[in-house]
């Protein structure tokens, strides 16, 4: 063998060490990456055959196990891209669907709204035609019974209200005195709470009997009212 191939064989040889130092130093990491404890006496071995320290060690590591979850998100994602492109066309479906059923309902709405438009500006000059209508009616004397009637009917109205009211505050003291009446064990306290319901009671019915005339007026009042704004507005 001439120095030649010799130097070429021993230089081919140390590289293949070198190769074989660094295999066994990645598989070092990788043993203590996947939670196994080498020896130590290999440990050191490898770490010299390498030139590499514990510092090093614990480095790479820890970045081969940041690599490996890196990869995994990496890899998460392709058996996905499937359903990611199917969930496209779906979503795009849907959005198209939404857009034509919007522009339908728009389509048939739009009509709608401008003919309720039409309708309250006729309603608008509607009310204020008959509000100057009844202003500008020359008949003084169905002005001053319109006037009249107005004053009748916001008596009335207050009457009745005022009924509506008492009555309903007594048939609440009633109601309250009969519960308490039938809560209490106590008979002697049951017949207190009964007699006081009873004039409540009593009233109440009174109350009663008034508040269907006075509802009866206000109705009767509303009626000529309404006749009396009607001839108002009569040209």
């Amino acid at each position: 063998m001439n120095l030649t191939s010799l130097l070429e064989t021993i230089t081919n040889r140390q590289r293949q060490r070198r190769i074989t130092k660094w295999s066994d130093y990645r598989r070092l990491v990788a043993s203590i990456c996947d939670g196994k404890e080498p020896d130590a006496d290999k440990i050191a071995t490898v770490l010299a055959d390498n030139e590499r320290t514990l510092e090093e060690l614990r480095h790479d590591a820890e970045l081969l196990a940041r690599r490996r979850n890196l990869r995994d998100e990496y890899d998460a994602i392709a058996p996905l891209e499937s359903e990611a492109t199917k969930l496209a066309k779906q979503i795009d479906g849907a959005e198209q669907a939404l857009a034509a059923l919007t522009a339908k309902h728009e389509e048939e709405m739009s009509p709608l709204y401008i003919r309720r438009t039409e309708i309250n500006t006729i309603r608008t000059r509607a009310s204020q035609a008959r509000m100057e209508l009844r202003n500008t009616c020359e008949d003084r004397e169905l002005v001053a019974e319109y006037d009249s009637v107005v004053e009748e009917l916001s008596a009335a109205d207050h009457t009745r209200a005022s009924l509506a009211e008492e009555m309903d505050k007594r048939e609440s003291w009633m109601r309250h005195d009969k519960e308490k009446a039938e809560a209490t064990p106590f008979k002697n306290e049951a017949n207190r709470y009964t007699e006081q319901a009873k004039p409540h009671e009593a009233i109440l019915a009174d109350l009663r009997a008034k508040f269907e005339p006075a509802e009866n007026t206000v109705s009767a009042l509303q009626a000529r009212l309404s006749d009396i704004e009607d001839r108002l507005l009569e040209p």
